[in-house]
């Protein structure tokens, strides 16, 4: 993997669903909102056509990847996961499936991602 760390120069949030607690310390259900995991510098960009065609007999939908420094807490991001991207938050990506670790030396990770348009 030719990645540098001068190329990870997007400033990027991954958010998991929210486990918002009630005034008793006991779990809301139905909470749908998403709670703030980890900021950390990423390499975003579009996914080329191969990815696109490979991801598509495993996955649907990706349209950007996502590498970034290897850290626990990232290599149990899940699908319910989303990443806030841009100034602001305004972009929104859905994680695709489960992050890979490159080269299995535990330096970066990359996630296959979708851009919601709603958030």
């Amino acid at each position: 993997m030719t990645t540098r760390i001068g190329q990870l120069r997007h400033r990027v949030t991954f958010q998991q669903p929210g486990k918002g607690k009630d005034e008793f310390g006991q779990p809301i259900p139905g909470n749908t909102g998403f709670e703030d995991v980890c900021t950390v510098w990423a390499k975003v960009r579009p996914a080329g056509s191969n990815e696109r065609l490979v991801a598509a007999q495993t996955q649907s939908g990706q349209t950007h990847v996502l590498i970034t420094h290897y850290t626990p807490t990232l290599a149990a991001a899940k699908g319910a996961w989303r990443v806030l991207y841009g100034e602001r938050g305004q972009r929104v990506f859905g994680i695709v499936g489960l992050p890979r670790e490159v080269e299995d030396r535990g330096r970066w990770l990359v996630f296959d991602c979708t851009e919601k348009v709603n958030g």
